[in-house]
């Protein structure tokens, strides 16, 4: 078996998933069509739920996942803030959290995008005042 290629064959005939960082990309899309949509975070919870779950199941893909992750940095849109943070908040992983201070010290930045990387950041805390949007986390 190619160890590029992990099929994971789901019960009662479903198609397989053949790829954990292509099956997150399109959590992802599916995430910012629905926040291009609509204005609340209740309709984007199940997407940043099965991203998380992609991320948890497959941690030997982190490096891939962090670039992906780190990817969505270049062009906030509708979706990109809460998939970050609602990942980031569980996961908390460094390498994410470097690239978005990055983002913010690069000389000329704009002031509403430095904004928006502070409220990802604001996610890699336990006191996340967004926390209570999201069911998971509102416990």
């Amino acid at each position: 078996m190619d160890s590029t290629l992990m099929v994971n064959v789901e019960p009662r005939g479903e198609s397989p998933i053949a790829d954990p960082v292509e099956e997150f990309r399109g959590i992802v899309c599916d995430a910012l069509d629905t926040a291009e949509e609509t204005y609340g975070v209740e309709d984007l919870e199940c997407h940043l739920e099965r991203a998380l779950v992609v991320l948890q199941r497959n941690p030997e893909l982190r490096p891939q996942f962090e670039s992906e992750l780190v990817s969505l940095l270049d062009s906030i849109k509708e979706g990109v803030i809460e998939v970050v943070s609602y990942a980031m908040h569980e996961l908390r992983w460094p390498a994410v959290e470097r690239a978005i201070r990055e983002k913010i010290s690069v000389p000329g930045v704009d002031v509403s995008d430095v904004r928006l990387y502070g409220v990802m950041l604001e996610a890699f805390s336990d006191s996340w005042r967004d926390r209570d949007l999201y069911g998971r986390f509102s416990r």
